[in-house]
């Protein structure tokens, strides 16, 4: 029971974190060490025996000048009182008889041998490492020529070697456990302070999870990963709220506007059975009761139909079927198409296109956007005005432009144009739902461009549309047909 009551610390990352830190900072540390020491043991090694090879240059000088009385008096002198125990020198002749030697008290195995083979020196002396029974430290040797026939062998004992060694090597591990003992929690102190960030997206996740959806990840100054994520996290948490507040619109304008159309047709469906019970009614009457309701069916399911399609685009769930697509033909057919109702409502429609604008696109979503347009600005434009399309290549980009006489739209309507069922004072005479701009844009940003939105009240509206090309471009051969174009909504 005391253990299930116990906080998960040993799951804290935190503690993980500064295990892993000491962890890597021994290991770390040990090999550092490691390679110090044993440059410090050669550097050492080296200097041993440059030592001794200068005692032999010495000597060499001394034997040339005055003989083996000199050298006999220089070997006694450097070996006097303790040095005797760390240092022995002999004179060999070159039958491997001793010729003179120090001390060697304390080199018992050394006294016992009088005479030993002398290996060939050559030029350069020998060195080498020898362990004697009576040292626990090894011994470094050096034999060489100091004169005709002569050889002197220098022995000096490692022992201060190796104790400077230990030395070092005991202030490494007491300062080791230093670091680690203070280490330890300052490591401890560093993750915690590295893992706010986290306990801050985990905190406001919670928040979020229980309702808070305006709650938001701070972000530091100083730019570092954490930061770079509470800022991703945040464009996600708004782009979330956006489509959460965007569905509950949904619904309501949806409930909304969908009372009126299902009333008319409980109405029409009344009054038809009403009529057919009284059987005094024509059969006329009743057509055209069943074509209202028809008409107010399709109205429906066309409302539904395109809530679903603005809804896919925006949650990016929409699949696009990219193809090689000439937007200056598909400008010109919208054009054509909607030139009879121009004609009828005596308003002309110009036209600027280049001679061909291949793009990398969905071609029926950009043929319901360039629709949607070309009809939105018709429908607000009075009798005698004008409506021009003008289309641009601008670098990398497409620039499409439609540009009406129309009533304009008023500046406090202008940021909500493109919501969905929105309908601003001007358009509520007009036939619609209030969803064209908002498809119209829906699909532009899945083609990852833009629409902006000019206007003056009483004098027209300019709206632009601004597709990326890729940068490779297209051939102008070679074009795939394009199917009937359709219709706006």
């Amino acid at each position: 029971m005391f253990f299930a009551k116990l906080p998960s610390f040993g799951r804290s990352l935190a503690l993980r974190l500064t295990i892993w830190y000491a962890a890597i900072f021994a290991v770390s540390s040990g090999l550092a060490f490691a390679v110090v020491f044993a440059l410090i043991a050669s550097f050492i090694a080296e200097r041993t025996d440059e030592d001794l090879r200068q005692d032999l240059d010495e000597y060499t000088i001394h034997w040339r000048q005055e003989g083996i009385e000199r050298v006999t008096k220089e070997m006694r002198f450097d070996t006097q009182g303790k040095d005797a125990r760390k240092s022995y020198f002999r004179l060999w002749g070159s039958d491997g008889r001793e010729l003179a030697a120090t001390d060697l008290t304390a080199w018992p195995e050394l006294a016992r041998a009088s005479q030993r083979p002398l290996p060939e020196t050559g030029n350069e002396p020998l060195l080498e490492t020898r362990k004697l029974e009576s040292h626990e430290a090894p011994v470094r040797t050096l034999i060489g020529s100091v004169g005709p026939g002569v050889l002197l062998e220098i022995g000096q004992s490692l022992e201060n070697d190796e104790e400077f060694q230990r030395d070092i090597l005991r202030g490494f591990l007491l300062g080791l456990a230093v670091v680690l003992l203070l280490g330890g929690p300052i490591g401890w102190f560093m993750a915690r302070r590295a893992l706010n960030g986290v306990k801050q997206v985990t905190r406001t996740a919670n928040e979020i999870a229980g309702g808070a959806l305006d709650r938001r990840v701070p972000v530091g100054t100083t730019g570092d990963e954490l930061d770079q994520l509470a800022r991703t996290l945040n464009a996600m948490l708004d782009r979330i709220q956006s489509l959460i507040i965007g569905m509950r619109d949904m619904a309501d304008n949806l409930a909304h506007d969908l009372r009126s159309p299902l009333a008319r047709v409980r109405a029409c469906a009344e009054m038809s059975l009403a009529n057919g019970e009284a059987q005094g009614e024509s059969n006329g009457a009743r057509e055209s009761w069943a074509v209202a309701t028809i008409e107010e069916c399709d109205r429906l399911l066309q409302m539904l139909d395109t809530t679903l399609d603005i809804a896919e685009a925006d949650s990016g769930a929409a699949k696009l079927k990219l193809d090689r697509v000439d937007l200056a033909e598909m400008v010109l057919s919208a054009a054509e198409l909607f030139q009879t109702v121009a004609e009828d409502r005596r308003i002309g429609i110009a036209t600027s296109t280049p001679e061909q604008c291949w793009i990398e696109g969905d071609r029926q979503r950009l043929q319901r956007v360039v629709a949607n347009l070309i009809d939105n600005a018709l429908k607000y434009t009075a009798s005698g005005g004008e409506v021009r399309i003008a289309l641009r290549e601008q670098a990398q980009r497409v620039l499409l432009t439609i540009e009406d006489t129309g009533v304009g739209i008023a500046a406090e309507d202008l940021p909500r144009i493109f919501q969905r069922f929105y309908r601003c004072d001007t358009s509520r005479s007009q036939q619609g739902i209030g969803l064209g701009l908002s498809l119209a844009l829906a699909f532009v940003r899945a083609h990852g461009g833009d629409i902006t939105v000019a206007s003056t009240p009483s004098k027209g509206s300019t709206f632009t549309v601004v597709l990326s090309r890729p940068a490779r471009g297209f051939s102008t051969q070679g074009a795939h047909g394009a199917p009937a174009f359709s219709g706006s909504t």
